[in-house]
């Protein structure tokens, strides 16, 4: 039996599968010696996040990783959720993109993107198989398709601070932290809680 030496890495993170909560062999982030990073499975490698999502997570990685320090990387995420929860995030960083991955037409669900599909399509905007929608979900109580917009569309205070923390940023790092023995939501909604009892 041969091995191949692939390369030298000093630290490395696996995230557990959701279901199984054992190991994921495709959901890794590796130190590589050069103070690069090898990372396979997370969502910075995916398209259809949005930019302050795949930033966050690569931030944290790098802190964990790099840092060795979990509890700079928790703070790190608060500030961002904290900025998030202001609209102080820039509107671009909040963009999701999603591909269309056949005719408007054949969807039988209808998702944010497809909604927005629909009125690029009433615009006369060609939109077909492949086309790349790109949208940010407002505030309201509306359905989440019926608060998808294009970017002319809105401006810095209109996305929805609630949607971004708990479907983008929330989501990239919780499996994260779990592995470190850290409850990002638990962290998070204390926080919350502390910050409304400074005004009683």
């Amino acid at each position: 039996m041969e091995l191949e030496f692939e390369g030298f890495y000093p630290a490395g993170i696996f995230v557990s599968a959701k279901l199984t909560g054992f190991g994921a062999k495709k959901k890794y982030a590796l130190l590589k010696s050069d103070g690069g990073m090898k990372v396979t499975g997370f969502e910075i490698v995916r398209r259809n996040w949005s930019a302050i999502a795949k930033e966050v997570q690569q931030e944290v990685l790098n802190i964990i990783l790099k840092q060795n320090n979990v509890d700079k990387a928790v703070l790190y995420v608060q500030d961002i959720v904290k900025q998030l929860r202001q609209n102080k995030i820039p509107l671009e960083k909040v963009i999701i993109y999603m591909q269309l991955q056949k005719d408007i037409s054949a969807y039988e669900n209808e998702g944010p993107h497809v909604a927005v599909a629909k009125r690029m399509e009433k615009r006369g905007i060609p939109v077909g198989p492949g086309s790349v929608i790109e949208y940010v979900i407002i505030a309201g109580k509306e359905k989440i398709r019926d608060r998808a917009r294009l970017l002319d569309e809105v401006s810095q205070k209109d996305y929805d601070p609630d949607y971004y923390v708990e479907n983008q940023v929330i989501p990239v790092v919780e499996g994260i932290f779990k592995v470190l023995g850290k409850d990002i939501n638990q962290i998070l909604a204390s926080k919350d809680q502390k910050g409304l009892g400074e005004f009683f």
